[in-house]
């Protein structure tokens, strides 16, 4: 083998066993590399998401200028959960302001989801992207669809 051969083997060694996730002892953080990861669960809502929110709002919950509303520090997210409910059941279309800025897009209904998944979406948004608001129950998601026209 010649030098790079060798050099590329090695590299690719490193990079390998570097990656390895070593067994947790306990509730201590794992090491992987030299980076220590928790092993904390995400909140039930991350995956959420990622899965549904994520290209409109971003992964910061920044939105998009003009496109899409943030979901960062909003009127919106500080206030009635109920209108948030019925966003994400009933979709969004229309005009709106957040934060002082217009949006008219559309929001696709998610009524396919369950009570407790968009509770815990909404969950996850309202403890996320610099917000501290309340969780929202599903008792609340159960009770606001209850009133949603079929």
């Amino acid at each position: 083998m010649n030098g790079i051969s060798s050099l590329i083997i090695f590299t690719v060694s490193i990079m390998l066993l570097s990656c390895v996730d070593q067994k947790p002892n306990g509730d201590k953080p794992v090491v992987v590399g030299q980076k220590a990861i928790s092993k904390e669960p995400d909140h039930p809502g991350k995956l959420l998401y990622m899965q549904f929110c994520l290209s409109c709002h971003m992964y910061k919950g920044e939105g998009v200028p003009g496109l899409y509303p943030p979901l960062r520090q909003t009127e919106a997210m500080a206030g009635d959960e109920e209108y948030l409910i019925r966003i994400i059941l009933g979709g969004q279309e229309g005009a709106i302001v957040v934060n002082g800025e217009p949006y008219n897009n559309v929001m696709t209904k998610l009524d396919f989801l369950t009570d407790q998944q968009v509770a815990e979406v909404l969950s996850y948004v309202r403890s996320n992207f610099g917000n501290t608001y309340a969780p929202v129950s599903i008792e609340k998601v159960t009770e606001v669809r209850s009133k949603m026209p079929k």
